[in-house]
């Protein structure tokens, strides 16, 4: 019975990056996002990590069919992007990173979609750039690393309207992926005196990572800025970055939600506007709290590899198929992302 509901599925995974280091060695390492990585070097699962991230051959596709997942979407890997670079050099490379995207794409089609890397730093130049990424390479939609140049600026700016106006007119999603928290925050919340191996995981993928995603998507609703983009499509990962567990608390406090200047409560704008992928959080108990939150019509399924290992995704699937129905089960792994993302697996 456990095999047929795998042999049933095409299951898409929707965090799954890629990364270019040849292109990424152009952007200085004297940043903020850059000395963070040099103690997340020390981790113990790095190396891992770092033997499946630059290549779509073999070694993936094997890896793929080892957890059962007919297609991954690709995203550039890492909190280190085209943000961090300045002005003009900033715009090429988001355009170069995403040439390099597309060649990986085109090694299996059928297997390989694209998120683009976009220069928000110019919001001109990322709305053609996403128009470029759509219309003429194919890609499934755009990923936001942090915030934009790691320096703390959100897309709840007005300058971002005309980019997230663009996201609506192509009718593509926004994943907002996690990156280094500002500099500031990173000094005062997470940086331990003398131990920067353990401040790297405490301020990364321990807590601040989500913690900064959670922030910036609830700027968004509290902001107004998702009220004036209700076609706006977001994405998050990681199990909801903590939010499911907050929804009661978020409508009992934003309440009525007219005092805060919002057209609809703080969960309304969520469930109706916000996708959200497990991303290798293979855990039983939480993927419940979001199912009952959010709704099971807007999960989607991710092993955020190559940083989990994929050879939990079938263990994790067969148990998640106990949970819920198999009708669900398909639209966790399958086809909420199919009706999300525009293509069949």
């Amino acid at each position: 019975m456990e095999t047929d509901i795998l042999a049933n599925l095409k299951v898409i995974a929707v965090e799954e990056h890629i990364t270019f280091p040849s292109l990424l060695s152009k952007i200085s390492k004297d940043n903020h996002s850059s000395k963070i990585f040099e103690a997340r070097s020390l981790a113990p699962n790095v190396g891992y990590a770092r033997s499946r991230s630059t290549a779509v051959g073999e070694k993936r596709l094997a890896d793929m069919d080892c957890g059962s997942v007919s297609v991954q979407v690709l995203s550039l890997a890492g909190a280190v992007n085209s943000t961090h670079a300045p002005g003009q050099e900033g715009v090429g490379l988001a355009r170069d990173i995403n040439d390099a995207l597309k060649t990986a794409v085109s090694t299996e089609p059928a297997r390989f979609k694209a998120f683009a890397e976009l220069p928000f730093q110019d919001p001109s130049a990322a709305c053609k750039e996403l128009r470029r990424c759509v219309e003429d390479l194919g890609f499934v939609g755009a990923m936001l690393s942090g915030s934009i140049g790691g320096d703390g600026k959100y897309l709840d700016a007005e300058e971002y309207d005309s980019v997230l106006s663009t996201f609506e007119e192509l009718d593509v999603p926004l994943y907002l992926h996690p990156g280094v928290p500002p500099a500031a925050v990173w000094d005062k919340y997470y940086a331990l005196d003398n131990k920067p191996v353990i401040s790297a995981a405490f301020g990364l993928a321990g807590w601040g990572w989500h913690s900064e995603v959670a922030i910036h998507l609830l700027r968004l609703v509290l902001s107004g800025t998702l009220d004036r983009h209700p076609n706006l499509k977001i994405i998050v990962g990681h199990l909801g970055e903590m939010m499911p567990a907050m929804m009661w608390r978020f409508d009992t406090v934003f309440n009525p939600p007219s005092l805060f200047g919002l057209q609809r409560s703080v969960t309304q704008i969520l469930r109706s506007q916000v996708w959200v992928a497990i991303s290798g959080f293979f855990s039983i108990p939480p993927t419940r709290t979001l199912i009952d939150t959010w709704g099971v019509d807007r999960v989607l399924f991710a092993v955020d590899y190559p940083f989990m290992e994929i050879e939990g995704t079938r263990d994790f699937i067969q148990a998640l198929g106990r949970l819920v129905s198999s009708e669900d089960l398909q639209k966790i792994c399958q086809t909420n992302a199919e009706k999300l993302l525009k293509f069949k697996a």
